[in-house]
């Protein structure tokens, strides 16, 4: 099969010379960067001030829907090109970059308090903390973040445990495979499916690649096992979103057509909420695809119309059961044991108390082995027990050689905020240069203390206070 230039199949599909024209410019201009602030530390209307007085202006993306405006992400505006990733409340995970289409699915996705969420395809992380830090704002739900590949998982668990989302677990099974080990068993699921990404070129050079359609058609038959994957892992009469960063309709309008095609009577689509969308396609290479009326329901977003990357998505519900047709050998299943005691809770708990006068709520967990003791939220309990956790913890005590209890970034991060004993407020500049250097010059305390570090009021960093400077590692 003959792989064509990719403007050309855009071509195709926009065959208005003017749509094509007005995609094919913003197709070779990088978008403006848009950041998610972590609201269980600070909120938008928290940090808008201190942004303003950087230079740095906010803006809220043109998304609504019934008025309502889809800012969860929001565009950062300056001149100069200094990264935001250096910035220190990036390196203290206050926010997260992420690119503001890529922000909506899980803003789609309807939480309520109390809910098991699975996020089957989910390093880097993005999407997760989306979720987590929308559940954490009802103080009640937990999430599963799957990832099959090591090094993304890695990147995963690194970017969780720097925005503190504690409330969050990790897995790294193949993603077709969840619906079948634990059929039934989430309350929502998002499955952002790996892609072409063909809506993210903006990230790489100007040159115009080619389409593989190939490759598009191996990719969909992924994708629609994984989607399939996801409704199974989904209890009936709840909520699935399915999402890519690409623009073909195999991928999209073609993977949505197959399930519904093969379990018209087990899924409905659901409308996409959100006003401001690009045209869909109810055909593509000849073949019909989906109606008119489903087709609506969907999301399209295109870089010349919304000023995003391109990106689509799908809602949701499931109606019924859907069996498993493959033989899972359960022997193989096994849970991660930890120590979660009684005893160990109360031990925790006193030696926060003891040592910076932190209070917690019960909503809080602990879990200990012989190298930490690690912080998770209540919900963990939801987990099915079919399945084997790589990490729902974040660690807060490093245990020694010697039996020592050695303080982690995590404690401050975590429960910084509730610390009444030693801790120490800093300004704008002292935590910029934290964050770059790792030292800060200065008595802040008693030589040999562990410090929590605050940023007007929440938890920012873990630092040591040696003889003239106190040092703190990210």
């Amino acid at each position: 099969m003959k792989k064509i230039p990719y403007l050309e199949l855009i071509h195709q599909l926009l065959p208005d010379e003017d749509q094509f024209s007005a995609f094919q410019k913003a197709y070779q201009q990088s978008i403006p960067k848009s950041i998610k602030f972590i609201t269980f530390k600070a909120s938008k209307a928290d940090l808008d001030p201190f942004f303003t007085s950087e230079g740095r202006k906010l803006s809220s993306p043109a998304l609504t829907y019934g008025g309502k405006c889809y800012d969860e992400v929001c565009y950062v505006e300056k001149n100069e090109k200094k990264s935001l990733w250096s910035h220190f409340l990036h390196q203290a995970g206050f926010f997260y970059v992420q690119e503001v289409a890529a922000g909506l699915s899980a803003q789609v996705l309807p939480l309520e308090k109390g809910d098991l969420v699975l996020d089957l395809c989910a390093a880097p992380g993005g999407k997760t903390i989306q979720l987590a830090d929308q559940l954490l704002s009802l103080w009640w739900g937990f999430v599963l973040a799957n990832e099959p590949s090591n090094p993304r998982r890695k990147a995963l668990i690194f970017n969780l445990n720097r925005c503190a989302m504690f409330n969050t677990a990790v897995s790294a099974y193949d993603g077709t495979q969840i619906g079948d080990l634990a059929p039934e068993s989430f309350d929502k699921v998002l499955v952002d499916a790996p892609c072409s990404g063909e809506g993210m070129q903006y990230k790489h050079d100007k040159s115009v690649h080619l389409w593989d359609q190939k490759a598009a058609e191996k990719l969909a038959k992924l994708q629609f096992q994984l989607l399939l994957s996801g409704i199974k892992a989904l209890k009936v009469w709840w909520t699935l979103v399915y999402s890519t960063c690409t623009l073909n309709p195999l991928e999209n309008e073609g993977v949505i057509s197959q399930l519904l095609s093969q379990f018209w009577n087990a899924v409905s689509l659901e409308l996409v909420p959100i006003d401001q969308k690009s045209p869909w396609f109810t055909h593509f290479a000849g073949q019909e695809l989906l109606s008119a009326s489903d087709a609506e329901k969907l999301a399209r977003f295109r870089p010349h119309l919304q000023q995003t990357g391109g990106f689509f998505i799908a809602k949701f519900r499931k109606l019924a059961s859907i069996p498993s047709e493959k033989k899972l050998d359960t022997r193989t299943l096994k849970t991660q044991q930890r120590e979660q005691s009684a005893e160990l809770q109360k031990k925790v708990r006193n030696f926060l108390y003891e040592h910076w006068e932190i209070d917690q709520s019960s909503d809080f967990h602990f879990f200990a082995s012989s190298q930490a003791i690690y912080v998770t939220h209540r919900d963990f309990s939801k987990l099915p027990s079919s399945l084997f956790i790589e990490k729902s913890w974040i660690p807060i005590v490093k245990i020694g050689f010697k039996g020592e209890r050695i303080p982690q970034q995590g404690l401050a991060t975590v429960f910084g905020d509730q610390a009444r004993k030693y801790s120490s407020e800093l300004d704008n500049q002292q935590t910029q240069i934290l964050s770059e250097r790792g030292i800060l010059e200065g008595k802040f305390g008693d030589q040999g203390q562990f410090l929590i570090l605050k940023w007007r009021g929440k938890g920012f960093a873990l630092g040591k206070q040696g003889e003239q400077a106190i040092k703190v590692r990210f």
